[in-house]
């Protein structure tokens, strides 16, 4: 019998893209033209680094406080700093970095630009340092015995779920964060401490709870996650001196619960019904004859 231990796991995260759109102008005095940075109305907290920014113009003209930019609309990832101004970049590993390299030049605006700007993510990213997540579901049971009943009787209802994911805590994405072997860009813990004070776009994610990862456990091509739509409700930290700092980040699930399971085959069916199974840790040309009863 197969024991599978919890070590290829992993939590895959994108952040929630958001109906809301915020109208604001772009005046000349908002932009910085020396330090490529702009600003505009908008609630506080609203706007997070790494968020991916849809900024339209609204009376049809051009975003031309974006130097080489000749269209009424665009999207670029953003870097919020800590008064509020807005830097545009085309990539999120230089937006959360926030340095000069890479970021989008601005020049000023020959008019007052009325705009749109909607938060607008769909790009999943590995959340880094994670040790450990947990996830419950669970289904109300409502009672409908009547009154003459020997016995109770139950009846199902909805399913919820909640859960809890333990990480490090970070904030600085190092050297060593590179992209993933899948291609992502981690995700820090940060973020989810930010999200959770969101107040105004509320605090939703969507993720992907890696069970066993392609290319780890017993079979290279075999995957099995938990999928579903949260709202974080709690985070907390644990500081000790003599010990890595340590986020716990506490959630609901706001929709369907998803089970996903995908297996490759490791058998090559023939005409006669028999079956060719493929050895495992070994090349094209190496199989294992195995007669069906």
């Amino acid at each position: 019998m197969s024991v599978f231990l919890g070590v290829s796991g992993s939590v895959e995260l994108t952040r929630s893209s958001i109906d809301e759109v915020f109208a604001s102008v772009v005046n000349p005095s908002d932009v910085n033209a020396t330090s490529n940075r702009f600003s505009f109305d908008f609630p506080v907290g609203s706007l997070l680094t790494g968020d991916q920014l849809e900024i339209k113009a609204t009376d049809g003209g051009l975003l031309d406080f974006v130097v080489g930019w000749s269209y009424p609309d665009g999207k670029w990832f953003i870097h919020v700093d800590e008064v509020g101004s807005v830097r545009l970049y085309n990539d999120f590993s230089a937006a959360v970095e926030g340095e000069a390299a890479g970021r989008v030049d601005l020049q000023l605006p020959s008019r007052n630009i009325p705009i749109e700007v909607r938060v607008h993510n769909a790009i999943p990213r590995m959340l880094g340092e994670v040790t450990d997540f947990e996830l419950n579901t669970s289904r109300d049971a409502v009672d409908v015995s009547e009154l003459g009943d020997e016995f109770r009787r139950q009846h199902d209802t909805l399913i919820s779920g909640n859960g809890v994911l333990n990480c490090f805590f970070d904030y600085n994405h190092e050297l060593c964060g590179a992209p993933t072997g899948d291609g992502f860009e981690p995700e820090l813990a940060v973020y989810m401490h930010q999200l959770i004070l969101r107040q105004q776009l509320g605090s939703g994610f969507h993720a992907r709870l890696f069970l066993i990862n392609r290319g780890a456990g017993h079979d290279s091509n075999d995957e099995v996650w938990y999928e579903f739509d949260g709202l974080i409700t709690n985070v907390g930290v644990a500081f000790s001196p003599t010990a890595p700092v340590r986020s716990q980040i506490q959630f609901v699930t706001t929709g369907q619960i998803k089970l996903r399971v995908k297996a490759a085959s490791n058998y090559l069916q023939q005409e006669d019904n028999d079956r060719i199974r493929l050895e495992r840790n070994q090349g094209i040309g190496f199989v294992e004859l195995e007669q069906q009863e």
